[in-house]
């Protein structure tokens, strides 16, 4: 195995930057850097688990259209992930675990293990199917937000647990709004594959609509954030630029085909932005 390949087989980068939200929800309940780290460290681990096991299933696949890829070009043997997404399937359920025993509550293994289980499912039979994948990918990387307040003792304090489940539907809107429009942009190699996108299966025009309306609902639930009263004053800038892009994705998502790598890649930059916001508005 060469170690240098194991980041990019885990996709660190990624999965670093989805533990943020574990820190973002749970800095809002409390600054106990020990029990915050334990959650990210959890996000972490299943989170690399999920694209180690993608890989895994993907194998063939990337033989053909991502041969430079740590799987099909040999840097890591297929038994050799099988034993990396093993070793990290456990390491972020003993994380999940010691967290219950922290609070005297099973829901952070509960949701660790759900995380655990759907990205195998996922992998393994969720994403042929198009929407109930982007369903999947969406809810997956936003569940950290839950995850954060559960860690932290389920604290009732409704301005606070309004404005998590605020960050989870902003966050998971706009994800799966991206993946129906990256559906619309890939419609010719999905096709190949026999992917079951909203593209392919109801139309660009409806998939375009579908899109735009997860992106409008994004829009309201970020602008309603300030309102609350919990973000500082320091997430206002970031609101702004984040509403104008996923605004403009919405634009470009209902022109169709041809603007549909446009619209990804504003999407994009509004849930980057967003995530950078949610952070900014509570750690300062």
């Amino acid at each position: 195995m060469k170690l240098s390949a194991l980041p990019r087989l885990l996709r660190l980068h990624n999965s670093i930057m989805g533990s943020l939200t574990v820190l973002i929800s749970g800095w809002l309940f409390t600054h106990d850097l020990f029990i915050l780290g334990l959650g990210v460290l959890a996000y972490i681990f299943l989170a690399s688990a999920g694209n180690v096991i993608n890989d895994i299933y993907d194998i063939e696949v990337d033989k053909i259209n991502r041969p430079d890829r740590p799987l099909p070009s040999g840097a890591i043997s297929l038994g050799e992930a099988k034993a990396i997404y093993v070793i990290l399937v456990i390491l972020g359920i003993l994380s999940s675990i010691y967290s219950s025993i922290i609070i005297a509550h099973p829901l952070p293994f509960i949701l660790a293990a759900t995380f655990a289980y759907v990205g195998v499912l996922y992998s393994a039979k969720l994403k042929p199917l198009g929407f109930i994948g982007n369903i999947t990918v969406g809810c997956s990387f936003s569940i950290g937000y839950i995850y954060g307040w559960a860690i932290t003792g389920l604290q009732y304090d409704p301005a606070k647990i309004i404005t998590v489940i605020l960050f989870f539907v902003v966050s998971t809107t706009l994800l799966i709004a991206r993946e129906i429009i990256k559906g619309i942009e890939d419609i010719k190699g999905d096709a190949v594959r026999n992917v079951k996108t909203l593209a392919r299966t109801r139309g660009i025009p409806f998939a375009s609509k579908t899109a735009a309306i997860f992106l409008l609902i994004a829009i309201l639930a970020f602008t309603t954030l300030p309102f609350i009263g919990i973000v500082s004053i320091f997430f206002i800038p970031f609101m702004i630029i984040g509403d104008i892009a996923a605004f403009m994705s919405l634009i470009y998502a209902l022109k169709g085909f041809d603007y549909a790598s446009k619209a990804s890649l504003y999407a994009k930059i509004g849930a980057f932005d967003g995530l950078v916001g949610f952070l900014v508005g509570v750690l300062v």
